[in-house]
């Protein structure tokens, strides 16, 4: 929780809760206060996946894996108030979630990760500009992204990026997320 308050006092606007191992009542206990912190900085929250915990908690919207069911299916689960974004790694995935009706896209991985390995080669900084060029939607930049990189995946287009282990530190989580948002 500490960590999660150090992002928004350094002015982190959206936070993705993804816990693959807790069941649904543990996400929700663990996601309710995430979700009070995020309305008192009147930052988003969005829950990887769980429509349920994501309406439990008062989310803004949740975000579906690429394996995830279509995103026509999971509005008519949930209706239209909540945003729904998708992660992709192709330009036909991203082409094909944004007819589906998604909100925005995350397009992963950007540069080498080592926190999700198992996600085939970096599509690179090129291709992003390709696809942001090719889809109407926002997109979001994940993986390998540093500070640095950030400010070259915002010149290729992004809307913004997405970090993991640049800012889930449980020491100057702030700090990181500061040096990411300069370049915003």
């Amino acid at each position: 929780m500490d960590v999660v308050s150090e992002l928004l006092d350094a002015g982190v606007t959206a936070i993705q809760l993804r816990e693959k191992d807790l069941n649904s009542d543990e996400l929700i206990h663990l996601a309710q206060p995430i979700a009070e912190l995020c309305r008192n900085y009147e930052a988003k929250l969005f829950i990887n996946t769980d429509t349920r915990v994501a309406g439990n908690v008062g989310a803004a919207g949740v975000h579906l894996p690429a394996s995830a069911e279509s995103v026509s299916s999971v509005k008519a689960q949930i209706g239209n108030g909540f945003s729904i974004g998708c992660s992709v790694h192709t330009f036909d995935a991203a082409e094909k979630r944004e007819a589906e009706g998604a909100d925005f896209l995350t397009y992963s991985p950007i540069h080498p990760t080592t926190s999700k390995p198992g996600y085939g080669p970096a599509v690179g900084v090129e291709n992003l500009a390709k696809l942001v060029g090719r889809v109407k939607l926002p997109v979001f930049a994940l993986g390998g992204i540093t500070p640095t990189r950030a400010a070259e995946c915002l010149a290729a287009g992004a809307f913004g990026v997405a970090v993991m282990s640049g800012v889930m530190s449980p020491k100057d989580a702030g700090k990181q997320a500061k040096r990411y948002l300069e370049f915003f």
